[in-house]
């Protein structure tokens, strides 16, 4: 095992380069997603897993304890969105003769998400989720006052894991993130975001 370096201890202290990534296919035979784009000015995104635990007790104590995980939620604020990539990414219209959105009953198509956080040494922690949904968007709208009051647009999205699965060494697995620290033996964040990160390698164009 290789030591850990102990700027892998450091407080994370920003948060940057939110990048998205259309999925073109994820089936048994294979995982594909189209090239990422950059998505918004980033302000907040917080990670919230769900897991669910339950304890089996016998001969009169606990005896084993069972966990499964579900979506993790992933609450992302940033400064604002054009109506394209926003219709785009929660399956609404947009019309681009007249510039309108059209809000329908469609389902929105699956995307990874990518992002990066520095740490308080200067290194990042990079992220990609392979496979989410976004919710349709949170917003406020404040009169002008005195005292400038800038409002963010709110949005989750909801990663789950693949159902391809991919080579993750002794099995193969379904998987939901990829992250790493860039202080991390053997790590190395070059072409990050050129493609969606995989236990395999960047993510093939195509399958």
């Amino acid at each position: 095992m290789s030591p850990i370096d102990s700027g892998e201890y450091k407080s994370k202290i920003g948060l940057d380069s939110i990048y998205i990534a259309e999925i073109v296919a994820d089936e048994l035979t294979g995982y594909a997603a189209e090239a990422p784009e950059y998505f918004a000015p980033a302000v907040e995104a917080s990670q919230e897993p769900v897991v669910n635990t339950e304890t089996q007790y016998a001969d009169d104590g606990p005896f084993d304890v069972f966990t499964s995980e579900g979506e993790t939620a992933i609450a992302i604020q940033v400064t604002n969105l054009p109506l394209s990539i926003q219709a785009r990414v929660t399956g609404a219209t947009f019309d681009t003769a007249s510039g309108r959105v059209f809000e329908t009953s469609a389902v929105p198509p699956y995307f990874a998400l990518g992002f990066r956080s520095l740490k308080s040494n200067g290194s990042y922690r990079y992220y990609w989720f392979l496979k989410g949904r976004f919710d349709k968007p949170s917003e406020n709208a404040v009169t002008r006052g005195e005292t400038p009051d800038p409002q963010v647009l709110e949005m989750t999205y909801r990663a789950i894991q693949t159902q391809y699965a991919f080579d993750v060494g002794d099995v193969d697995a379904q998987v939901k993130r990829v992250v790493g620290d860039e202080d991390t033996d053997n790590f190395s964040a070059t072409g990050w975001f050129d493609a969606v990160q995989t236990p395999e390698g960047a993510a093939p164009s195509s399958i």
